[in-house]
C-alpha cells in the first residue's frame, strides 16, 4: 500500500534538475578539489621552470557559483533542444517546454510574452524578434536560441515570404553579417553548425546528462604580465617580438609587451598538450575539443584549455591564461568587462535584509583561490578566500568601498565569521 502510493505521487525531476545536483555533488566533492588545488600548484611550478624571468600576477583559482552552475546548464539545455529542433522537429508539447526555458532566461513579462510570439505566433515578419535582439539584457545565448526557433520556423512551415525573411536572417544575423562586418561576433548562428552533423554528435544531443555536463565547474588562471629583454628562449616568434620592443617608440613598447605575453601564454600551452609524458606525470588528459584560443573583437584575447584526471574523467577543470593587458580590459571597468555582454550585468544584492542578503552573496559569488608566495619558505600555499574576499573579488569596480550600503554589508559579515 505505501509502495503503491509513493509510486503514484512521485515526483520526477527534469534533466537540467538531475544535472545540476550532479554538478553540486562534484562541488562539494573533497578529492576532486584536493586534486584541482595540487594540478593548480604543479602548473604554476611549471610555467616559472619554464620561464623563470616571467614575471606572473597572482595566480588564481575560481569555482563556479551555484547560480553560475543553474545558468550555464540552462544555457546547454536550451542549445540542445534548438539544435535538436532544427534537424528532427519537436512536438507542440516539446516546444512548449524549450518556450517556457527560454522564458525563464528573462525577467521582464513583456518580453516573455514577445518569446511567446517567436515560439507560436504568425511569422510574417522579423520585429518581434529583433526587438528582443536590440535588448541588452537579454543573454547572447537567449538571442542565438530565438534566431534558431525563427530560422527553423521558417524551414518547416509554408509560408508566402519565408526566402525573404530567412535572407534577411542570414544578411543581418549569420555569416553574411559577420563577413561585411569583419566581426565574428556579428554572426549569432555561429554554434548552430547542424548542416552536417556526425551520428556521434547527434548521439551527444540525445544525451542530455553528457550534454548538460558543466566542463569549468573548477578554473585556474595565470596572467602573463611582463617579458623581460634578457629572456633566453628558443622561440623565434618570442625572440623576434623581444627585439621588436627593444627598438620599438615609447608609445608602441606596451603593445609589443602585450604581444611577448600572449606569445608566451601560447607557447606554454603547445608545449604542456602536446607533452605526454608530462600529460600523464600529472594525470591529466586534454579533453576532446578541450583547446580554444579565444579572441573577440572588443580586444578580450586568452588561451582556454580544458582537461580532465585520467583516472576520474568526471573531474575536469579549465586553465586561462592571458596576458595583463587583456585582463585588465576584462575588469570591471574595461571594454571587454565580463558585465558588458548581453545578459550579464553583475547586480549587487540588496542589502535591506541580512539573511536574504547573505543567501544571495552566498549563491551569487564564485568560490575563489589565490596562490600566495611564503617568501620565508620560498614557496607558494593555496589560500581559500573567505565569503566576504569572494564579495569583493567579484564585485570589485561594481560596487563603492565607502559607501553606506558596503559598509552595512561588511558589517553582516564580520558578524557571520564572529558567529561561526
Amino acid at each position: 500500500m505505501v509502495d503503491s502510493l509513493r509510486q503514484r505521487y512521485r515526483i520526477e525531476k527534469n534533466k537540467m534538475e538531475r544535472a545540476y545536483e550532479y554538478q553540486l555533488g562534484l562541488k562539494k566533492n573533497p578529492e576532486y578539489e584536493r586534486r584541482v588545488d595540487t594540478t593548480f600548484l604543479a602548473l604554476v611550478r611549471l610555467f616559472q621552470t619554464m620561464y623563470p624571468e616571467v614575471k606572473i600576477e597572482a595566480p588564481r583559482g575560481r569555482e563556479k557559483s551555484d547560480k553560475s552552475l543553474q545558468d550555464k546548464i540552462k544555457k546547454l539545455e536550451i542549445e540542445r533542444l534548438c539544435k535538436l529542433y532544427a534537424i528532427e522537429g519537436m512536438t507542440e508539447k516539446e516546444k512548449e517546454n524549450l518556450c517556457e526555458i527560454i522564458k525563464s532566461t528573462i525577467e521582464d513579462m513583456k518580453k516573455q510574452g514577445m518569446v511567446d510570439k517567436i515560439f507560436f505566433g504568425q511569422l510574417r515578419n522579423l520585429k518581434t524578434l529583433e526587438s528582443l535582439l536590440k535588448d541588452n539584457d537579454i543573454a547572447q545565448c537567449t538571442k542565438t536560441a530565438l534566431l534558431r526557433i525563427t530560422k527553423t520556423r521558417l524551414q518547416r512551415e509554408s509560408r508566402k515570404n519565408k526566402e525573404d525573411l530567412e535572407e534577411q536572417i542570414e544578411e543581418k544575423y549569420g555569416q553574411t553579417a559577420a563577413r561585411k562586418s569583419q566581426n565574428l561576433d556579428d554572426n549569432l548562428l555561429h554554434w548552430e553548425c547542424i548542416e552536417n552533423i556526425e551520428q556521434k554528435d547527434l548521439d551527444k544531443l540525445h544525451n542530455p546528462f553528457e550534454y548538460l555536463r558543466v566542463k569549468d565547474l573548477r578554473g585556474i588562471k595565470i596572467v602573463v604580465a611582463e617579458v623581460p629583454d634578457n629572456f633566453q628562449t628558443n622561440n623565434e616568434q618570442i625572440a623576434e617580438l623581444i627585439e621588436k620592443r627593444q627598438k620599438a617608440v615609447q608609445g608602441e613598447k606596451t603593445k609589443y609587451n602585450d604581444l611577448c605575453c600572449i606569445a608566451i601564454t601560447q607557447d606554454f600551452v603547445n608545449q604542456l598538450i602536446h607533452n605526454e609524458e608530462l600529460l600523464e606525470k600529472l594525470n591529466i588528459s586534454l579533453i576532446q575539443d578541450g583547446y580554444k584560443h579565444k579572441e573577440k573583437q572588443n580586444g578580450y584575447l586568452a588561451e582556454h584549455v580544458k582537461f580532465c584526471y585520467r583516472d576520474h574523467p568526471e573531474y575536469i577543470f579549465e586553465l586561462q591564461l592571458r596576458s595583463l593587458y587583456r585582463e585588465d580590459i576584462s575588469r570591471a571597468n574595461g571594454k571587454a568587462a565580463h558585465d558588458k555582454r548581453s545578459g550579464k550585468k553583475r547586480v549587487f544584492p540588496s542589502a535591506t535584509n541580512k539573511k536574504t542578503f547573505l543567501e544571495k552573496l552566498q549563491s551569487m559569488v564564485p568560490n575563489y583561490t589565490l596562490l600566495k608566495y611564503d617568501y620565508h619558505k620560498n614557496e607558494y600555499y593555496i589560500h581559500k578566500c573567505t565569503l566576504a574576499e569572494n564579495m569583493l573579488e567579484y564585485y570589485l569596480g561594481y560596487i563603492t568601498l565607502d559607501s553606506e550600503e558596503y559598509v552595512k554589508v561588511m558589517k553582516y559579515l564580520e558578524e557571520e565569521s564572529v558567529q561561526k
